[in-house]
């Protein structure tokens, strides 16, 4: 991916920011007795390795117009913010005689009647061991792949990198709907549903996910509140996968409160056979959340040595990000979906990474919402394969974090607390971007450092600030970064 374009800059702040770059020494920014807050790194440490940036696949594609708007918001997602990765949900209630989905899109039932509907499961047939083609409903399934999720593959691809799919398995269902969500709760009735998916998605689309997440939110569901219920459904179903020839890494347990997540995997622990599958810990973030409970994700990383990974929370922004990074030692973090049009005022909740106001719908305005204008300055320059390491500030005001990408480029993203000055030492020799996101204003510049040479930036107000070794394309890669 190359710099942000200079329709996106500010221009007063590139002016402001290219004249504070050279500073040496200024009181009123620096800490240290005049001197600027330095930067440095420690090689020796390494952390985790970066998968990618995950939204949820949802666009707006169920929307009137999506043809307008869709393939802009999709360009910005990927090109612009640095999106790679996407949950594909797959609701419970595929697995049924019925076509609910078809139906509430002929209008045949309400939107009421299908939040419960779509969880209902009617077995395809009493051997779990047979899957009978007919009691699958796909529609739904297929709207997402074939409008959201191929053209973000090829959006991907078109930048010389490759898509990460991960396949969520839902389950939620109400009281009312409660007693018909239960078949999956067989171990190997999970298994074939599993199967079953994945082979749709591979017979008719060539698509083989790379991993597969368990559940989402069990903790947040009626009938799965237990690890070991999830342990049991690993074994299963990556017993069933491996049988067919296919290996798709294990996510789990994405509970819905961050603190619940080191409990449950404890309990899958306890099923033999079913920690050793998980190649992914994930929590969110909607409920449990204290840097005790985040340094726990990290212990048990450690200690089962696996990643670690924040997969939803709507709401949040840089600052969760950079925790997670930090603290969580994340590999992988999503705030929720795509996009979604918006009221007409453009309200935005944090929900979507691309903002949508359709209400002109001949002239749909799609821009990055304000959450995303900061975590771009993460997702944009730090790509999967990037590993972490050691860096360290002379300031409280300043926290850095310092990448290594697959093709040697450096990249330290600083959240500042408040507005100033600082150096960076110890960048290898080359031309570097700067670009800094306020809650104000946005910039960028770019400059040659030579060997031994200190870098040296300023940001005027408190926000992620971001320096990052420039692109270069070369005939074993073939990426435009």
């Amino acid at each position: 991916m190359g710099p942000m374009p200079m329709s996106l800059m500010n221009i007063a702040s590139l002016a402001a920011i290219t004249a504070l770059a050279g500073l040496g020494c200024h009181k009123k920014n620096g800490e240290i007795g005049g001197r600027l807050a330095e930067i440095t790194f420690d090689s020796s440490k390494r952390f985790q390795t970066i998968v990618g940036w995950e939204a949820t696949v949802q666009a707006g594609h169920e929307q009137p117009g999506f043809s307008r708007f869709g393939d802009s918001a999709i360009t910005l997602a990927v090109d612009e913010l640095g999106i790679n990765r996407l949950r594909l949900e797959v609701r419970s209630g595929i697995e049924n005689a019925t076509d609910h989905w078809s139906a509430k899109q002929a209008g045949a039932i309400d939107e009421k009647n299908w939040r419960c509907v779509r969880y209902i499961i009617t077995n395809d047939d009493k051997d779990p061991h047979h899957i009978n083609e007919q009691g699958f409903q796909w529609a739904e399934l297929d709207l997402k792949v074939e409008e959201v999720v191929l053209p973000v593959k090829r959006r991907i691809e078109a930048n010389g990198e490759s898509l990460y799919l991960s396949l969520n398995y839902v389950a939620f269902a109400n009281s009312k709907c409660a007693e018909n969500a239960v078949e999956h709760m067989n171990p190997e009735e999970y298994a074939e549903f599993i199967l079953a998916t994945v082979n749709h998605l591979r017979a008719k689309y060539g698509l083989v996910p790379a991993a597969l997440e368990i559940i989402l939110e069990p903790d947040n569901t009626r009938h799965w509140q237990s690890g070991t219920t999830i342990g049991h459904a690993i074994v299963a179903v990556t017993r069933r996968l491996r049988a067919a020839g296919l290996k798709l890494e294990i996510i789990a347990p994405s509970t819905k409160s961050m603190s619940a997540a080191v409990t449950y995997l404890a309990d899958i622990a306890k099923v033999p056979g079913a920690i050793e599958e998980v190649s992914e810990f994930s929590y969110h973030r909607y409920a449990g959340v204290s840097i005790e409970d985040l340094r726990a994700v990290a212990a048990a990383t450690r200690r089962y040595g696996r990643r670690s990974a924040m997969l939803e929370h709507i709401g949040s922004g840089y600052q969760d990000l950079h925790e997670d990074l930090e603290i969580g030692i994340n590999s992988a973090w999503q705030q929720y979906v795509l996009a979604f049009p918006s009221g007409p005022a453009g309200e935005e909740n944090g929900e979507t990474y691309v903002s949508l106001n359709v209400s002109d719908t001949l002239n749909p305005v799609i821009r990055l919402s304000e959450r995303s204008r900061f975590l771009r300055q993460y997702f944009r320059h730090i790509r999967r394969g990037a590993v972490r390491f050691g860096a360290r500030s002379s300031s409280k005001r300043f926290h850095p974090l310092a990448f290594v990408n697959t093709d040697g480029r450096h990249v330290v993203v600083v959240r500042a607390d408040k507005g100033g000055a600082f150096t960076i030492a110890g960048l290898p020799p080359g031309t570097y971007g700067f670009s800094y996101t306020t809650a104000d204003s946005s910039a960028f510049t770019e400059r040659g450092i030579a060997a031994g040479a200190v870098f040296s930036a300023s940001i005027p107000d408190a926000g992620v600030a971001t320096v990052f070794a420039k692109a270069v394309t070369t005939p074993a890669s073939g990426a435009r970064r």
